[in-house]
């Protein structure tokens, strides 16, 4: 079975394009000739950073050089597939969930854009679930932080690791989630770190929940005082590939609670 979705989406915007503006060369980039992912070094897989930008600055430098001297009155611009990307072997490989927003993400960085622009099929970020408030209403803006947060809980609007390849920019870089449907709307902006953030009046950012939670306290009074207890709990832990996804433990010392999915 093969799939070709981006490829020939991709290709029908580039020949769209071409045919209605004089003055811009669009060029059909297949992403797996740029982003290179060392699939060693996480369990998704890392972008090699130095490797991927050479190999487009590259294939920047060939297409320039077809435009010849008309290259300073006509702007090149890349149609990209996402989704895709080879890895150090140079087996193709595709960038797993939200791969497509992903890719943008990291073609975002390579080219140091000035804002990335998700599209998808909401106003924007949502203040809470609309199933759960039907008064939620789209945040103008938010911080990575919050995003992250509100995307880890259950928010599905954005990746948390869509937000990686523009946090660690310097500047960091926007990212505005635009609603396909309603391209009116101006969506959310996600911006800077909640520690820069200063927005009094915004106390709380929002409500998300995550499903599939449980909740396992740890307690006795042989706990209290004694050094080395914590290590222990989760190290137990780690060595069943147990995921832990909050933490909180009484002054007292006295019991030790964590969540963790109820599925583990």
């Amino acid at each position: 079975v093969e799939k070709f979705g981006s490829d020939s989406i991709s290709n029908i915007v580039k020949a769209l394009t071409t045919t209605s503006h004089i003055h811009h060369n669009y060029v059909f980039l297949d992403a797996r000739r740029v982003i290179t992912i060392d699939e060693d070094a996480i369990k998704d897989g890392a972008v090699v950073w130095h490797v991927s930008e050479e190999k487009f600055m590259e294939i920047f430098k060939e297409e320039e050089a077809k435009l010849g001297d008309a290259r300073d009155s006509i702007l090149c611009h890349f149609i990209i597939t996402g989704y895709v990307a080879i890895n150090t072997d140079g087996v193709a490989v595709t960038l797993k969930r939200d791969g497509s927003d992903y890719s943008a993400a990291i073609m975002g960085k390579i080219l140091r854009a000035n804002s990335i622009s998700i599209w998808t099929d909401v106003d924007g970020v949502l203040s809470a679930d609309p199933r759960r408030v039907p008064l939620a209403n789209v945040l103008p803006e938010v911080s990575y932080d919050e995003a992250m947060e509100l995307a880890y809980f259950g928010a599905k609007v954005i990746h948390p690791k869509t937000m990686q390849p523009a946090l660690s920019c310097d500047p960091q870089i926007p990212i505005y989630i635009k609603n396909t449907f309603n391209t009116r709307s101006p969506g959310t902006r996600i911006f800077t770190n909640a520690t820069t953030t200063k927005q009094n009046e915004k106390v709380v950012c929002g409500f998300s929940s995550v499903e599939g939670m449980a909740l396992v306290n740890v307690e006795g009074t042989g706990m209290v005082g004694i050094r080395g207890v914590d290590k222990r709990i989760f190290g137990v832990l780690e060595y069943h590939d147990v995921n832990v996804a909050l933490i909180s433990q009484a002054i007292s010392e006295h019991s030790v609670t964590f969540a963790t999915s109820e599925d583990q």
